[in-house]
Formats: C-alpha cells, structure tokens, sequence
C-alpha cells in the first residue's frame, strides 16, 4: 500500500520514515536473506529542501556527508565500485544526462522531458548489484521553481535514505543554478523503503527518543 508524506526538511522526512517503518513496517526477507522492515511505495513531498538542519542521531555528519553530497555530480568511477550514481548520471551512457537535462529545460521551460536515469537494461540484468537510484526528473513551474522527482527501486532508511536525499539536493541545486530557477520542492519514491535488522535497535532509539 502506498504511504504519502509531505514535510518541510530533509531531516524531518528521515525521521518520519524512520518511526513509520518501525511502527508500521512489515518483515521481509531481501534476495541476500537479511530480515528487514518495509513499507511499499513511499512518497515523500519535501517543501523546504533548503533546511541543513542534521538530527544529533543521523549516522552521517559533517565530512561525511559533504563528500557523499559531491559524489552524485562526480562523473568518474575512480575507486573502483560497480557502480556509482554520478557516473551512472554523467559519463556512463557516454553522454552527461545531467547537462542534457540542463539543455532541455533552458530549450523548454515547460519540458517534461529533463529526465536522467542509471539502469543499464542489459548488464544489470546480469548482475547482483544494480543501482538502487533509477530515476530523476525535473520540471520548471510557477515563477522559476525547480521541482525535482526521484524514483529508487529500494531505500535503505537505516543508513542511505538521509545522505541519499542531502546528495540528490546538490544535483537539485546544480540544475537550478544552471537553469536559473531555485530548488523549490523535492519528491522522493521509494518502491522498498526499508530497515535492516541490525539496525533495529538504533532505530528504536531514534523513535523513542525524537
């Protein structure tokens, strides 16, 4: 069932998931066998992407967290990973997904077609490790907004939900400066939203606690 919430910040909506899927989620094992928490399908409205307001229990501060917010805009693959978002984004398919949006929108105001993906149809069907960000979409409207939308297949709210969407903002931020337009309102899919098991207890703590 789908779950729809609407929140100011970034750290609000990682919180709110946290407590919903500790409350409401329910148990599943994932293809590795690990127990987890799910809910299906969340949509998460953000309506002031703005806030760098950071919770004292997030797992990523600081450093950590700006380096991880640059690696969705860094077109190389250095460290040798399957995968990684930017590359996905920016060099992999040959082309910079990302700038093509930018062209795009300053072509077209009104385009529905600034879209930028990561899946490879035909290797990562061969593969265990495909990226969990398939998808990210912009639109311009109303006066000079950027309205960014993202899809995952599946979110780890434990651990990646939080510096997952602190990261997306950057490329947010990249596209508005581009386009001339500011970053107004972020929605973010999750088709598994979900917790690990080892996280369970950090998690407990967060809802008793926040």
């Amino acid at each position: 069932m789908a779950k729809f919430i609407r929140t100011p910040t970034i750290s609000k909506a990682w919180l709110t998931c946290v407590k919903k899927i500790m409350q409401e989620g329910n148990e599943v094992r994932d293809e590795r066998g690990t127990l987890t928490r799910e809910l299906e399908n969340v949509v998460l409205e953000i309506t002031n992407p703005n806030s760098n307001d950071i919770p004292e229990c997030s797992p990523w501060h600081d450093d950590r967290l700006e380096t991880y917010k640059k690696e969705l805009l860094d077109p190389n693959n250095d460290q040798g990973f399957v995968y990684t978002y930017g590359n996905r984004l920016r060099k992999y398919f040959g082309n910079d997904q990302i700038e093509e949006c930018i062209r795009k929108l300053n072509s077209c105001r009104e385009s529905r077609r600034a879209i930028a993906i990561t899946i490879d149809p035909i290797k990562d069907n061969e593969v265990d490790e495909i990226p969990c960000l398939q998808e990210i979409a912009f639109l311009i409207r109303g006066d000079g907004e950027l309205h960014m939308t993202d899809f995952f297949r599946s979110n780890d709210c434990g651990g990646a939900t939080f510096p997952n969407l602190f990261g997306l903002r950057e490329v947010g931020y990249y596209v508005a400066h581009r386009t001339g337009t500011r970053l107004t309102c972020m929605t973010h899919h999750a088709m598994s939203l979900h917790i690990y098991e080892h996280d369970w207890d950090k998690c407990n703590d967060i809802l008793h606690n926040y």
